[in-house]
């Protein structure tokens, strides 16, 4: 069995992002997780703050029809709307209408690249009314920040799960 996704399991990690998201404060936001993703392997690991919605993407392997997934791995864009997302085929409509059930329906994609690499955030809401650009011009600076201390929380994850190799190519490359 190929395996494409796993959680991020560090202690330390868990523990310090769900601190982080408890203390902030952006209207509509409630879900938040942070991903890297290996563009060589097509692997990736993520830390979601709704763990039942986590559980049950691992549970059912998602990973491979996953829309939001597939989208970071097949653009070039730094923010993608949930809107904007193509489910593809069945698989992808019903992983997008699981993710909405546990209240994940909206939402947007921020993307920090690398030349081998990538950082994914995901901000979400239940709002069905959540726009993704209003909501951008609105909260510039807090996301800035929140994407910046994100992509910090899990550079040690990061470290580790991609070789060493790729990580002192792909910098050398910026």
């Amino acid at each position: 069995m190929k395996i494409n996704y796993l959680p991020i399991i560090t202690e330390a990690t868990k523990n310090t992002f769900f601190d982080y998201i408890d203390s902030l404060d952006i209207p509509q936001i409630d879900y938040f997780a942070i991903g890297i993703q290996n563009c060589v392997t097509k692997k990736s690991i993520s830390l979601m703050s709704r763990q039942e919605w986590q559980k049950h993407f691992v549970l059912n392997q998602y990973a491979e029809f996953d829309p939001i997934r597939r989208v970071t791995f097949n653009t070039k864009r730094n923010m993608i709307p949930f809107n904007e997302i193509d489910f593809l085929d069945n698989h992808g409509k019903e992983i997008m209408r699981q993710r909405a059930l546990m209240g994940i329906k909206n939402g947007i994609i921020l993307m920090e690249r690398f030349p081998k690499y990538n950082y994914m955030i995901t901000l979400a809401t239940d709002y069905s009314q959540f726009d993704a650009f209003d909501f951008i011009k609105r909260y510039h600076d807090k996301i800035k920040f929140l994407k910046s201390d994100l992509i910090q929380l899990v550079e040690k994850d990061a470290s580790q799960f991609l070789p060493a190799e790729l990580l002192k190519k792909s910098d050398k490359e910026i």
